[in-house]
């Protein structure tokens, strides 16, 4: 071995130790950044050759810089911020919704049907008496006026949650985008032969931020390029194409959204509603508002309107058959339902009696005899307690009421239990990732210490090789 291959493997020392502390300066200057992967300087021996006899290496060169990266973990950080990004979507509508259905102690739907029959009870102590009769028309104005403004509240949840899909579907159109475009450098910077690491941690963090939005599954290509789908199959980037979500109002379900989407390379759009938020695949921000917009709401305020229909029907049914003060009969006190569904919106259940002598108390004409009378007005002051049918069976007014504001708890609950669920095990997973591949500042100073020293001692031997150099240049002369 020459002095010139000391030269040489020293250059090399210097040249590979230089590049692990250029390594070590990424890691520490990303320590804070989100989705960084945690990058290592691998070194390899140099090339050996044979001197006098004798392998002898030649210095040390760079094999590769390695990103820590854990597949597994990636996997599973992407299906759990598909199930977070659903679970907090629904609680936060179901926590407005909760508030709608207050207890009888307060001024809510269920005090103001307690009032109303309340007042027909109080009828029956003085059937003719005026203030009596005023009282039942305020609490029937007060109970439709209640029953307007739950199914109004729940019908704007509806709503919100319909416009909410235009910024979601927006931000999965920009990470998919930048997804694709990622996969593109990725793949220019990968066939020279390098990792392009910085490049797939980002891509990494658009991939869980974009799971986050809805349910998807992934596939990387042997190039280094992403495939990513639907978790029903639809593709949403092959390679550098990325497709477009777009809404379009439908007709069929109220004038809201449906989601349609247009395939990466291609031009017609497909409509994918059923896909991202079907009974059984409500998946992420995109399945989470879907299903509060089509099946939790929907099933409130069909209850809604179930209760307003019975509570109308039977207190028209025993109204219409009683008398009034002047002898009027045959009048529903509310309006007449044509139909169970919207019932208990505006247009609606609504206060049909206008005059307070309508208000039919007896079960006689007063006319000819019925002065005094409140058996009518008991009778429908007992509805309240009385058992009727519904779609869940045989219960009380109030027994209906409770059993809905039970089902919106336990909306509720299902939904903050899935959310801390998967709040913890997120946390838990980030924890591992962050064990795995996150930075740790003890470790990077140890190993800038570690390099520093190596390319100290790269220096030196050039220095040694350098005066040997002149010594035996000096001999020459």
């Amino acid at each position: 071995m020459s002095i010139l291959s000391i030269l040489d493997i020293g250059k090399s020392g210097i040249t590979a130790q230089r590049l692990a502390l250029e390594v070590t300066s990424q890691n520490v200057s990303n320590v804070n950044t989100p989705g960084y992967s945690r990058q290592s300087t691998v070194f390899e021996s140099g090339t050996v050759s044979m001197e006098r006899g004798f392998p002898l290496g030649n210095g040390v060169q760079v094999a590769e810089i390695q990103r820590a990266y854990d597949d597994f973990l990636q996997q599973q950080l992407k299906n759990e911020s598909t199930t977070n990004g659903q679970a907090k979507t629904v609680l936060s509508s179901m926590n407005r919704a909760e508030q709608l259905f207050n207890e009888f102690t307060t001024d809510g739907l269920g005090k103001s049907m307690q009032d109303f029959f309340k007042a027909w009870q109080d009828l029956t102590a003085n059937p003719q008496g005026q203030p009596e009769r005023q009282a039942i028309l305020a609490r029937a104005q007060q109970l439709t006026d209640q029953f307007h403004r739950v199914n109004g509240y729940l019908n704007d949840i509806k709503t919100e949650a319909n416009k909410s899909l235009e910024g979601i579907t927006a931000d999965v159109n920009d990470k998919v985008t930048q997804i694709a475009s990622l996969n593109d450098q990725i793949r220019q910077v990968e066939v020279q032969g390098t990792k392009a690491n910085e490049l797939r941690d980002k891509r990494d963090l658009l991939v869980r931020q974009l799971s986050q939005k809805v349910g998807i599954t992934y596939l990387e290509q042997p190039d280094g390029m992403l495939n990513i789908s639907l978790s029903l199959g639809q593709p949403l980037v092959l390679g550098k194409d990325a497709a477009q979500l777009s809404l379009q109002p439908d007709p069929a379900n109220g004038g809201f959204y449906k989601v349609l989407t247009t395939p990466p390379g291609g031009t017609a759009t497909i409509d994918i509603t059923s896909i991202v938020g079907g009974p059984n695949n409500s998946q992420g921000e995109v399945g989470g508002t879907l299903q509060v917009r089509d099946t939790l709401v929907n099933k409130f305020i069909s209850n809604l309107d179930e209760l307003a229909y019975n509570l109308a029907t039977q207190v028209n049914a025993v109204h219409s058959a009683g008398f009034g003060l002047t002898g009027s009969t045959g009048l529903n006190f509310f309006a007449a339902p044509a139909a169970m569904a919207g019932y208990s919106g505006l247009g609606g259940i609504a206060v049909n009696i206008t005059n307070t002598n309508d208000i039919a108390a007896a079960d006689t004409n007063p006319l000819t005899g019925g002065t005094g009378n409140n058996k009518n007005a008991s009778t429908i002051a007992t509805l309240y307690d009385k058992t009727l049918p519904f779609s869940s069976g045989s219960t009380t007014l109030e027994g209906f009421y409770n059993s809905i504001v039970g089902n919106v708890g336990v909306a509720v609950q299902n939904a903050q239990r899935g959310q801390t669920l998967s709040d913890g095990i997120i946390k838990q997973l980030d924890n591992l990732r962050e064990s795995s591949s996150g930075v740790s500042l003890d470790e990077e100073l140890a190993n800038l210490i570690k390099y520093q020293k190596a390319f100290e001692g790269s220096a030196k031997l050039i220095n040694t090789g350098a005066e040997m150099m002149d010594t035996i240049l000096g001999l020459v002369r």
